[in-house]
């Protein structure tokens, strides 16, 4: 098994694979999380502008979102998986709009099939694609360079796949002395922090499936 791990905004080009889209801080913990609340699905868009035409034309939608770490002005909520938790999401479809993850998204769809994943939902992440002959794990890092919690949980999955099998309080104690987590300390996020190292706190794994991202049995 082939498993790599490739920058998502640095990368020119990617190959046909299996793919995996990380960004534990916060979008594909937020994601997840929200469909274990009850939504049925979820519409990633790129753009501000994107999201607010789509809410534009669904009234009934919920519209979640950040830019650099903040809530958009008129959204329903902020991309914080630690408000995720709190929330009653029963049936309602979500658009969603981030600083990294969507972007990211956006780049690597046409390439083959791509899940959503950060340790809330690692197990049947892990499940659903370990014994493939290649995986990429697509790291969305940040505007302003790496995310070092993407890499931790990159290569705790990309450990297991490969039968190595860390153990899972290692990696959530890098992460809590990451970079990242000391930037959502300073803008006031500090249970994000938490809240994204609920191990599999959802049991299915995330896939998109153009326009949507959604559970996947």
């Amino acid at each position: 098994m082939i498993v790599n791990i490739l920058d998502g905004r640095k990368e020119k080009s990617f190959e046909q694979s299996t793919k995996v889209l990380v960004d534990v801080f916060r979008s594909t913990s937020t994601m997840p999380i929200m469909l274990s609340r009850g939504a049925v699905r979820i519409i990633p868009t790129p753009s501000v502008s994107n999201a607010k035409e789509l809410k534009k034309e669904n009234p009934q939608f919920m519209v979640v979102g950040e830019r650099y770490g903040m809530k958009v002005p008129g959204f329903d909520m902020n991309n914080s998986p630690g408000d995720a938790m709190e929330a009653d999401l029963q049936g309602k479809t979500i658009i969603f709009t981030s600083t990294n993850g969507t972007k990211v998204l956006k780049r690597i769809y046409p390439t083959g099939r791509v899940y959503i994943s950060s340790f809330i939902n690692f197990t049947s992440t892990l499940e659903k694609i370990k014994g493939l002959d290649r995986v990429d794990l697509i790291v969305s890092n940040r505007p302003d360079g790496p995310a070092d919690e993407d890499y931790i949980y990159a290569e705790f999955l990309r450990d297991w796949l490969i039968g190595k099998n860390p153990p899972f309080e290692k990696a959530a104690e890098s992460i809590r002395k990451s970079k990242g987590a000391r930037r959502l300390k300073l803008m006031g996020a500090r249970k994000d922090i938490e809240a994204s190292l609920a191990l599999d706190f959802c049991k299915k794994a995330l896939v998109f499936k153009d326009p949507y991202i959604v559970t996947e049995e």
